[in-house]
């Protein structure tokens, strides 16, 4: 009975370490990330990147691992155009801002972030680095996606949400192939029949865009008609038309119009223009020419 007090006392002296608890938590739960305004003809990739930071009790080992979102892989993750139809654009998140390590959760070539706290070091924070790869073919809308953040220090976990946005613009860009009439003989072979010659007008928009093209009247018109100049200082009369059978007049009043399928190829294959230098006009013999402009509406 004597020797009972002191091994109570020795196991009192025990109780206090036996209660250490291991835990982590949030300082900053991730950030969203917004990558701003995305344009589709560039091929510069758009970054952006969100913020974290945690503190673990020592000597807790802590993970942090970032889920696919709504993609079934991590490579490449997906944002989805929040008005139908539907849309995916594709991007992905990275541990390192030169993307060569994609953060997920160790699975198909991915990594994940992992902290031991010791007592001099018990505070993590860092950035997720997010990249848009450039020269996507998508269409016009806001994209987003949501990416789940798990913190587990082995006897616990925290998730956190945060989403990613992106917004992508209507765009269009022009290129033509010159109404190349060739020679024009208004004394006999055209002192009767028009000159006829054709030109193409491509306009590439992003995926699901109406563009209207119109067409100016030209560099020397002469009120609501056409016309070319010569080096001689005389004037060739001429049209464009939107039709083979050369009926509709092609200017600001009369456009083409159509709907973009893919950034890639020109709306309708390409609108032609049908020019026609009209028969037996009186002009001296030289070069002609006229520059047209070619406006877009999206």
């Amino acid at each position: 009975m004597r020797r009972l007090g002191p091994i109570l006392l020795a196991l009192a002296a025990l109780i206090p370490g036996s209660a250490y608890a291991i835990n982590c938590s949030w300082d900053i739960v991730p950030t969203n990330m917004n990558f701003g305004t995305y344009t589709p003809f560039s091929s510069a990739p758009v970054t952006a990147t969100a913020a974290f930071q945690f503190t673990c009790t020592p000597p807790a080992t802590a993970t942090l691992i970032l889920s696919r979102g709504v993609s079934p892989t991590y490579n490449p993750r997906t944002m989805t155009r929040t008005v139908a139809p539907a849309y995916t654009m594709n991007y992905n998140l990275f541990m390192d801002a030169a993307n060569a390590i994609i953060w997920g959760d160790g699975t198909s070539g991915t990594q994940y972030l992992t902290f031991t706290a010791s007592p001099g070091n018990k505070i993590i924070g860092g950035t997720i680095y997010g990249t848009i790869p450039g020269n996507l073919d998508v269409a016009p809308g806001t994209y987003t996606d949501t990416i789940q953040a798990t913190l587990d220090w082995g006897t616990g976990s925290s998730q956190q949400f945060f989403t990613v946005t992106a917004t992508v613009s209507a765009e269009c860009t022009v290129s033509t192939s010159a109404v190349s009439f060739g020679l024009y003989d208004p004394v006999s072979a055209n002192a009767a029949a028009p000159k006829d010659a054709t030109g193409t007008v491509n306009v590439y928009c992003t995926a699901g865009t109406l563009a209207t093209v119109a067409l100016d009247l030209g560099s020397h018109a002469a009120g609501s008609t056409r016309k070319m100049l010569g080096g001689t200082g005389d004037l060739l009369q001429y049209e464009l038309y939107r039709d083979a059978a050369r009926t509709v007049v092609w200017n600001a009043v009369n456009t083409d119009s159509g709907t973009s399928a893919s950034k890639t190829t020109p709306i309708n294959g390409g609108f032609m223009a049908y020019g026609r230098i009209f028969a037996g006009q009186d002009v001296r013999i030289g070069g002609y020419s006229d520059t047209v402009l070619v406006t877009v509406n999206y």
